[in-house]
């Protein structure tokens, strides 16, 4: 996502990116701090689910997960913004997959184990074999991943939303932090003085100093990320619809890391930009 947004622009953008993938939705779920942690479940060591399910629903289950770098709170809490909050409020069970401490992350370990055995433990309790997988920012790594691994078979759609997939593009973000020596540094007290790169790539909100896209450490345990796009042949020769969105509204994934995958994926796709967000045909992940 772009990190250079405040947190209220944030949850304007999840508004407008699922305002045009539901053109006809008007529905919402409130989803308050306190609900969403009375419905997380710990499932492991650093690993939660969190689940918010709609009785009789119609529509595969959805399985999102973590995006590692963004701020929760921001994301999916709130009374008409929110992905849960759209999602299930327009009839769609949703799984949230995420973790506390970062520093333990392994993107390729999530998708190769965790994930499956997430999906697993969906498909009993629900009685239904498909599902939908939707990746927030790294977290799209993760599911490529199990792609990677060929162990999630009864897909029914795929959707990334801001997830990098060639970080070799031209003036890539994950180059600039390697030169700027930006790894395992405290950015703290740069981005309270808000040199180039913080007014760049991190939003910092004074009123309220806790609110960070990158909070003060995360950025000093960047995980592994896979840099190389042709990793992602598994996925690309698969023919469940899939939705990509990228570009200015996410400087870490910007479109140039997204079209070698989208360029080669096969079956029905469609790639959101900046510009009204996305196509029309996105309305397939319904």
């Amino acid at each position: 996502m772009d990190l250079k947004m405040k947190p209220t622009n944030m949850k304007l953008a999840v508004i407008v990116f699922f305002a045009a993938a539901f053109v006809s939705c008007t529905r919402y779920v409130v989803i308050t701090e306190q609900k969403f942690t009375s419905q997380t479940a710990n499932i492991g060591p650093n690993v939660f689910l969190t689940t918010f399910s709609y009785e009789n629903s119609h529509y595969p289950p959805v399985l999102l997960v973590d995006p590692i770098f963004i701020n929760k709170k921001v994301l999916y809490l709130g009374d008409k913004s929110g992905l849960i909050g759209v999602l299930n409020g327009n009839g769609f069970s949703v799984w949230l997959l995420h973790f506390e401490d970062y520093k333990s992350v392994n993107l390729k370990e999530v998708g190769e184990n965790l994930i499956p055995d997430v999906i697993a433990r969906i498909q009993k309790v629900t009685g239904q074999k498909e599902y939908i997988l939707g990746g927030v920012s790294l977290g799209g790594q993760a599911i490529l991943h199990s792609f990677k691994a060929k162990k999630i078979p009864d897909i029914s759609k795929a959707f990334f939303l801001g997830t990098g997939m060639d970080y070799k593009y031209n003036d890539s973000f994950i180059e600039q932090m390697k030169t700027e020596k930006r790894f395992e540094t405290d950015l703290s007290v740069s981005c309270k003085n808000k040199d180039s790169f913080c007014k760049r790539f991190i939003s910092f909100d004074e009123d309220d100093p806790t609110i960070l896209f990158v909070y003060q450490n995360l950025f000093n345990y960047l995980p592994t990320l896979e840099e190389n796009p042709k990793t992602w042949e598994p996925f690309e020769s698969t023919n469940f619809p899939s939705l990509f969105i990228g570009g200015r509204i996410d400087n870490v994934s910007p479109t140039e890391s997204i079209h070698p995958t989208y360029k080669r994926k096969k079956g029905k796709k469609s790639i959101g930009k900046r510009e009204g967000i996305m196509e029309r045909r996105s309305t397939m992940i319904i």
